[in-house]
C-alpha cells in the first residue's frame, strides 16, 4: 500500500492565482483597519478627485466635537482655576 496525497488530482497553484490571494489579503488587511483604500494613493489629489492639502483636516463627526469642545472647556477651567489660586 503506497501514501497518496489526498488532493492528488488538483493541479499546484499557479502564479496568478498566488497573486490574487496576496491582493484578497491585502484587501481584507486594509479593511482590517479601518479603510479600503489603495495603499499608495497619487500624492495630493483623493479618490474624488479634488486637490487637498497634507495638512487638511478631516471631517469630524458630533460626537468627536462635542468630545473635543469638552476637553477645551475642561483645560481653561483648570488654567482659570490655577490662576485664581494665588488671589
Amino acid at each position: 500500500m503506497t501514501d497518496r496525497p489526498e488532493h492528488a488530482d488538483q493541479p499546484p497553484p499557479s502564479q496568478a492565482q498566488d497573486s490574487r490571494a496576496e491582493q484578497v489579503l491585502a484587501q481584507a488587511l486594509r479593511a482590517m483597519v479601518g479603510g479600503d483604500k489603495p495603499a499608495h494613493p497619487a500624492a495630493g489629489t483623493p479618490t474624488d478627485g479634488t486637490p487637498t492639502n497634507s495638512r487638511s483636516w478631516r471631517r469630524l463627526t458630533t460626537g468627536q466635537l462635542l468630545l473635543l469642545s469638552a476637553i477645551v472647556g475642561l483645560l481653561i477651567g483648570i488654567v482659570a482655576g490655577l490662576f485664581s489660586l494665588p488671589l
